[in-house]
């Protein structure tokens, strides 16, 4: 199998293709930085990351692809409260989110308890029958504060 990077950054392409769109070299490496992360970015975070690499690609222009990636469903957009979007790359593994409403610190997790994974089945079922509604997909973003700021909160 093949670098997973390489691959997303392949599926990407063929994407922007169809509609008419060029892998540009900021868009390359956006996605890159994108498909290496482990957690969601700000504009200004991805910027950091490749500017040492790439100055002449600026923050706006990360900006601006950022835009388009998410109206072309490429990255999905999550917005924690301190005024600032973050990003990811869309079609990653199914998970869910503790947002610490301090720092803001976003935790991805996927390792399900089968009560838990019931649990949603059995919610989402009751809310297709009582909405007429088909379910294609979740988001579940829980917010609380973090064990870090927890611990800050009981040493003052």
């Amino acid at each position: 199998m093949g670098n997973p990077v390489e691959e997303k950054r392949e599926i990407i392409a063929g994407e922007l293709k169809k509609r008419g769109l060029r892998m540009t070299l900021p868009r390359r490496v956006i996605i890159e930085t994108l498909a290496d992360a482990d957690s969601y970015l700000t504009a200004e975070d991805i910027y950091h990351k490749f500017h040492a690499e790439h100055p002449g690609i600026g923050l706006a222009t990360v900006y601006r692809t950022l835009v388009l990636f998410h109206q072309l469903g490429i990255v999905t957009k999550l917005d924690v409260g301190e005024g600032k979007a973050r990003f990811e790359l869309a079609r990653t593994e199914h998970h869910h989110l503790l947002v610490c409403e301090k720092c803001y610190k976003v935790v991805k997790y996927s390792d399900f308890t089968t009560q838990e994974k019931d649990g949603f089945a059995e919610l989402e079922r009751l809310v297709e029958k009582m909405y007429h509604f088909r379910i294609n997909r979740h988001v579940v973003q829980y917010c609380g504060v973090c064990p870090e700021c927890l611990a800050k909160e009981g040493a003052s």
